[in-house]
């Protein structure tokens, strides 16, 4: 996994207005397969801890082949900016 200059600014900004300083992928049960969730969340004990480019990553490991490859980036639309994880493929049914 690797961070956009544009999605390093952004979460820096996002992180140091926020109480939590850590940016978690996590796992949501769907009906064919697991979701991918992220958030800005407290690490849980079972997640890999990295730190991409200055940003603390908490990685659930149901999720972590998912992300392989996936670049982390900032976009804005309609005047609102907000996360694109570029290489990334959600699973379907």
């Amino acid at each position: 996994m690797e961070i956009s200059t544009e999605g390093k600014n952004y979460l820096k900004q996002v992180i140091e207005d926020s109480e939590v300083k850590t940016l978690r992928f996590y796992g949501i049960p769907g009906c064919c397969s697991v979701n991918l969730g992220v958030g800005l969340e407290e690490e849980k004990q079972t997640d890999e801890v990295v730190i991409i480019d200055g940003i603390k990553v908490a990685i659930d490991p149901i999720v972590k082949a998912q992300l392989e490859g996936v670049t982390i980036h900032a976009e804005e639309e309609n005047g609102e900016i907000g996360l694109l994880l570029v290489g990334y493929t959600p699973t379907s049914c």
